[in-house]
């Protein structure tokens, strides 16, 4: 399977609906894999009547994963311009300073009295305080006074003198492969405000008069598409072939001039065998940094052979074998994605939350069928038992086949998509 990346840049004011309620007014946070597989596929059926067969192979076949699309502006120029870095939504167990959120700037950078105060994770912390309450509830002494210190120095934002409390933080993120500092990605919005037409007279209607939220001209999105290896040559031709037409729209209002978009699709050119290699250093490093902060805590809590976290880039689709949807991934669940016994694995704590999946399927001119899905940044942390360093491997390779693969329904739209041991639950401290 080949990987690009794909870069999309506002001609246009952008609209994606956030909501569905009559007088909505919010923008969605980014552009999602469904709205452009939609938008795609519209403009082929427009521009190749008649070819079935790459219509079908393009956007029926489920052989092309479409992201979706995140904000990709930053204010540092070594950031905007690494086209093929990818960007990263953040976890549901980032925390930053109430007060002043946001990434702490580098020291090159012209620094402003509302500067954030850095960007931390606390799924470490979850993990402690999640294992010192087990070994508790199995009768093991556990001194809380102790062990809860330090997790409560890093629940508060210490920058000024007095201690600032923390909040979620949300969003999408950069991190440089130079210095490893991360910055917030964004897209510039305003309001936009529109009157409504009478559909008799074809004028101004009286007593209607609405604002909505868009995404500004030249804002920049950017995504990983992939495709396997004998239909990339057909994508790439077409998306050569749209790129900078004008034709591209994408979103609502488009009839009113919104949505026009130019895109760039840029190969990611690193084998198999990199990708695997570098997956092991993340997911090895992250087992590392929770034992020691582990071992630091309470020398007297047991520890797991190995540790992982199952952290979702985007909305994940899953239902049982009752086609019930799931709210979350479970010791069962992961015997039947890796096909490992589930004795193997326990769940030791999780920070997730389910939301509805709305659409409009235009090619049929129908509603999409509401689903639950499970959100973009909900983390699972698990240990295993499995500590023979050949089954050990053999589960590192199972763990980085799903990632690669994806789970649950509606994959090719961008949903399923995981990150195994994300690299910014090593960020214990604000950075």
């Amino acid at each position: 399977m080949k990987h690009f990346s794909l870069n999309l840049e506002t001609l246009s004011p952008l609209a994606i609906r956030a909501d569905h309620a009559p007088g909505g007014v919010e923008n969605a946070g980014n552009i999602p894999g469904t709205t452009l597989l939609g938008s795609l596929a519209a403009l082929h059926r427009l521009s190749h009547p008649g070819d079935a067969a790459a219509f079908e192979q393009l956007f029926l076949s489920g052989q092309i994963r479409y992201p979706d699309l995140y904000p990709a502006s930053f204010k540092q120029d070594a950031l905007q311009g690494s086209t093929t870095l990818p960007i990263y939504p953040l976890p549901k167990t980032a925390q930053s300073c109430k007060r002043y959120p946001g990434f702490k700037p580098q020291e090159d950078q012209e620094k402003d009295d509302d500067d954030g105060h850095g960007v931390r994770d606390s799924l470490v912390d979850m993990a402690i305080f999640s294992l010192a309450e087990g070994a508790e509830r199995n009768g093991q002494a556990v001194n809380w006074e102790f062990l809860l210190k330090p997790l409560q120095d890093r629940a508060v934002c210490h920058v000024f003198e007095k201690p600032m409390p923390m909040d979620h933080f949300s969003g999408y993120y950069r991190r440089s492969i130079i210095n490893g500092h991360m910055a917030e990605a964004g897209a510039e919005t305003r309001l936009q405000t529109r009157t409504g037409i009478n559909r008799d007279t074809g004028t101004v209607q009286e007593n209607i008069l609405y604002s909505r939220r868009v995404f500004q001209e030249h804002a920049r999105f950017q995504g990983e598409l992939l495709v396997e290896d004998d239909l990339a040559p057909v994508l790439e031709q077409f998306i050569k072939e749209i790129a900078s037409t004008g034709f591209v729209r994408i979103g609502t209002g488009r009839s009113r001039g919104m949505g026009k978009v130019s895109l760039a699709l840029e190969a990611i050119r690193e084998s198999e065998q990199d990708r695997f290699t570098s997956f092991k250093q993340r997911a090895t490093a992250f087992n590392t940094k929770l034992r020691e902060q582990i071992q630091s805590a309470s020398d007297s809590l047991k520890l797991a052979p190995f540790y992982f976290a199952l952290t979702l880039h985007s909305p994940l689709i899953l239902r049982d074998n009752l086609l019930r949807y799931r709210g979350v991934i479970n010791e069962k669940l992961l015997q039947e994605l890796l096909n490992i016994s589930a004795d193997s694995f326990a769940l030791i704590c999780q920070n997730a939350d389910t939301r509805q999946i709305l659409g409009w399927n235009e090619l049929w001119g129908m509603p999409r069928t509401k689903e639950v899905a499970i959100d973009t940044g909900s983390v699972f942390l698990f240990a295993t038992t499995i500590e023979e360093e050949k089954a050990l491997e053999e589960l590192l390779k199972a763990l980085f086949e799903l990632e690669q693969a994806g789970i649950g329904r509606r994959k090719a739209e961008g949903f399923g998509r995981i990150c195994i041991s994300d690299q910014f639950h090593q960020e214990v401290e604000l950075k």
